[in-house]
């Protein structure tokens, strides 16, 4: 029996290991915070591989990468999106920081993908979930706004994360 899973959302998983290995400073560094060790995270986020990172591994790495990135492209997978918990002072800032780098990636893979006039399938699932982050940063803001709409109260934005 053969899943979509296995065929459709692969390339994305893949894709967010990767970027969650990098994130957290490499495979050296995965594997030490980790259960798996150095070549089985470079199988993890190789496309040629079979192998796919397992679920306790996934939390270790987004954990200490301090952003669910396999675990948003997971939920993805399963046509959900991931909402924090923690919603409080700060961050509508922090919001617009965020889309401000999504958008950049957004642009600069778009840019790369329309070289040859069209979009085949890989590079759809490579864009959609930043696509998809970039909506739910953008609705987390607008729910701050429409609040503040709503109550007539302003809303205290902090200076974390200002340089």
């Amino acid at each position: 029996m053969t899943s979509l899973y296995s065929h459709r959302f692969v390339p994305g998983l893949k894709t967010a290991t990767k970027q969650a290995v990098e994130h957290v400073g490499g495979i050296d560094a995965a594997a030490t915070i980790s259960r798996v060790g150095r070549t089985q995270f470079s199988d993890y986020s190789n496309r040629q591989r079979d192998g796919m990172v397992p679920v306790d591994v996934a939390i270790d790495l987004d954990h200490c990468a301090e952003k669910p990135l396999i675990l948003a492209a997971m939920a993805h997978a399963l046509g959900y999106m991931l909402i924090p918990h923690h919603i409080g002072p700060g961050d509508f800032g922090e919001n617009m920081s965020e889309f401000a780098m999504s958008s950049g990636d957004i642009l600069s893979t778009a840019m790369r993908i329309l070289e040859d006039h069209q979009i085949d399938l890989p590079e759809a699932n490579e864009i959609a979930p930043k696509f998809s982050r970039a909506i739910h940063v953008l609705q987390h803001a607008m729910g701050i706004v429409h609040q503040v709409q709503k109550t007539g109260e302003s809303y205290v934005v902090s200076d974390k994360g200002a340089a």
